[in-house]
């Protein structure tokens, strides 16, 4: 059987955090891998807008060196429990847990 792009994502992804992929059995509810506190559903897409890494990136920058840039997203009229946060994936593990193995040679 081959073992499809997203399917290993979600895989080296999941023992990112120290667990495993949850099989597409019926049973997963749409949670990719979980953790005790967390469930994960993991998207891969060739492209995604531009600004969103500038801005995470700018907020990174701006951040000192013992801070983690948090990005924040909300849109107009919405509550701000509705918002968005996003960090890079290398800070959300170093801070929930941790990087076993990095096969792609980036931080």
């Amino acid at each position: 059987m081959v073992d499809r792009a997203w399917k290993r994502s979600e895989r080296d992804h999941a023992r990112d955090v120290g667990t495993e992929r949850i099989p597409v059995t019926g049973e997963r509810a749409g949670a990719d891998f979980a953790t005790p506190l967390f469930a994960y559903q993991l998207k891969v897409r060739r492209r995604m807008p531009q600004w969103l890494f500038d801005w995470l990136d700018g907020i990174r920058g701006a951040a000192t060196r013992d801070q983690v840039g948090v990005l924040v997203i909300n849109r107009p009229r919405r509550p701000r429990r509705d918002a968005v946060v996003v960090v890079r994936w290398s800070d959300w593990v170093a801070l929930h847990g941790a990087i076993e193995d990095d096969d792609e040679g980036e931080a």
